[in-house]
């Protein structure tokens, strides 16, 4: 969309250091984001620095077990998790807790929340942990010293899996909703080492959500989202009415969207939905406007004006090189976004001197974007009492009729190339692959016709095509929304079928024929 100026930027942008390790190269990463009960926000990260004598270092069953590549064994370095608290708004930051900790690739402890009454909950990968007495799921931890000590609670989960905490936050009414991916545990004779598979499950990472009601004390799960998918990480955002938006982001296979129902205490899943187009963030925050805003490694950031079914990139953020690796992004308010990560990606040990940055921007609109909706309604022939192969588009905004409006329909016929029954391939790429696309403009009332004639013909009562209609899809409209209709399965020879009469039923002609006799 060359020459149309986006709708949405980032002004103010501003980027801060926030942490640096004593030694160089530092190893500083992996970042937890979060806010405090009373205004104060909270940094962690992983340390891990050389130490003299070096530690013991790791068998060579763990290693193989743990599937790390060589220059990522960390077992002879010191490795502690830094806590870190802002009660300024952001601008400055101090050093609350260093806690020393003996895990091999990392801690993993990106699942990290405070509580109304100042408590800190930590879950972190203990499937990494050197020290064998830690179990698998044994992955929650609490402390209610800021983070001086830290009290091991009971497994979390079933002892068939490994986990790997990866997101954790508190929604406004103080649930807490924990987004934990569950996976066969591995390091035992059945699974020897981490990166074995079995081919024959369909997924062998799922997805899950936790949620807790009681600050933390008990949680219920598992919830499985994003069916079907191997997924590793995730975020959601809690929207207006209490509901959640989750986002499978653009590192995975199939990046897309699950809305998650709440009635009370009880999560409902809705099914997982594809992104139209775009590149899906893997840190979201939400606006008072719903506009969602995310960042994906290293530090390319994002927007999507219809809650996550198309993505464009945000203007006005710098090319600053890998800032915010492994992002965690959030709303403060007033248009004002924070995003927190560490430079580099994942580094081995003394790779780069790395640091924990901060990045903070306003989101402006330069302009408000419609929402649209299209509607297709087959035609009816009321002589011939049947569906026409020919249909009514209809396309409006807030209700009104948009008219002037070009509007795609896009069919495939049963069994011909573009068709899916299964709907696994993106409509993109159906589209490559064959049917016919036709374009219809929207008169004063907002409507469009388009006409099938080549189906009028037709006696095969199985034939069948499937069709959608769309506006707008490229943005070239920079105005509008996207729309996109449902895909229709629709029979090109389609009538009702005739009443059916009762059983005994004589003709009117026959009773005729025996009047007076």
């Amino acid at each position: 969309m060359q020459g149309i100026e986006s709708a949405v930027c980032a002004v103010h942008f501003e980027s801060r250091e926030v942490y640096r390790s004593r030694q160089h190269p530092g190893y500083t990463s992996w970042v937890s984001f979060f806010p405090g009960e009373r205004g104060q926000w909270y940094l962690t990260c992983e340390e891990v620095t050389r130490p003299d004598p070096p530690l013991p270092q790791c068998t060579r069953r763990q290693f193989y077990a743990m599937g790390l590549p060589n220059g990522y064994d960390k077992s002879p370095y010191r490795m502690e998790m830094v806590l870190l608290e802002s009660t300024d708004g952001l601008q400055n930051w101090q050093v609350i807790a260093h806690t020393p900790c003996r895990f091999q690739h990392s801690a993993g402890s990106f699942g990290q929340a405070r509580t109304a009454d100042g408590r800190f909950l930590r879950f972190v990968w203990s499937c990494y942990s050197l020290d064998e007495s830690l179990q698998a799921n044994e992955i929650f931890f609490t402390s209610a010293d800021d983070g001086l000590t830290w009290v091991k609670q009971s497994p979390f989960h079933d002892a068939h899996f490994s986990s790997y905490p990866h997101r954790l936050r508190t929604l406004r009414d103080g649930t807490l909703v924990l987004c934990l991916p569950l996976a066969p545990r591995w390091g035992d004779a059945d699974r020897p080492l981490r990166t074995a598979m079995n081919l024959d499950m369909m997924n062998e990472m799922q997805m899950t959500l936790w949620f807790s009601f009681d600050e933390g004390h008990t949680w219920d799960g598992p919830l499985p989202i994003y069916g079907g998918q191997n997924v590793s990480e995730t975020d959601f955002v809690e929207l207006a009415d209490g509901h959640l938006l989750c986002i499978n982001n653009s590192i995975f296979p199939f990046p897309g969207r699950q809305f998650i129902y709440r009635e009370g205490c009880r999560f409902t899943p809705g099914p997982f939905e594809q992104k139209r187009a775009g590149t899906a963030p893997e840190t979201v925050c939400l606006t008072e406007d719903n506009l969602l805003v995310g960042c994906l490694r290293p530090q390319s950031y994002f927007w999507s004006d219809d809650l996550g079914l198309t993505w464009q990139p945000l203007d006005g953020i710098p090319e600053m090189g890998p800032e915010v690796y492994q992002p965690w992004i959030h709303y403060l308010g007033d248009g004002r976004v924070a995003c927190a990560g560490h430079l580099g990606s994942d580094d081995p040990m003394g790779f780069r001197d790395q640091q924990i940055n901060l990045h903070l921007f306003t989101v402006v609109a330069r302009r408000k974007t419609q929402a649209t909706v299209l509607w297709v309604e087959r035609d009816f022939d009321e002589s011939a009492k049947c569906w026409k192969n020919a249909y009514t588009l209809t396309l409006t905004c807030g209700g009104a009729p948009l008219a002037g409006k070009d509007v795609e329909c896009w069919y495939a016929v049963r069994y011909q190339p573009g068709y899916d029954s299964y709907n696994k391939s993106p409509l993109p790429e159906r589209m490559r692959q064959g049917g016919r696309l036709l374009t219809a403009c929207t008169d004063a009332n907002g409507i469009a016709h388009v006409s099938l004639p080549e189906f009028d013909v037709v006696e095969d009562i199985h034939l069948s095509y499937q069709l959608v209609a769309r506006f707008n899809p490229d943005r070239t409209d920079p105005d509008y929304q996207p729309a996109q209709s449902l895909q229709f399965e629709l029979y090109a020879n389609s009538r009702p079928d005739p009443p059916i009469k009762p059983e005994g039923t004589v003709p009117a002609a026959a009773l005729d024929s025996t009047n007076g006799h």
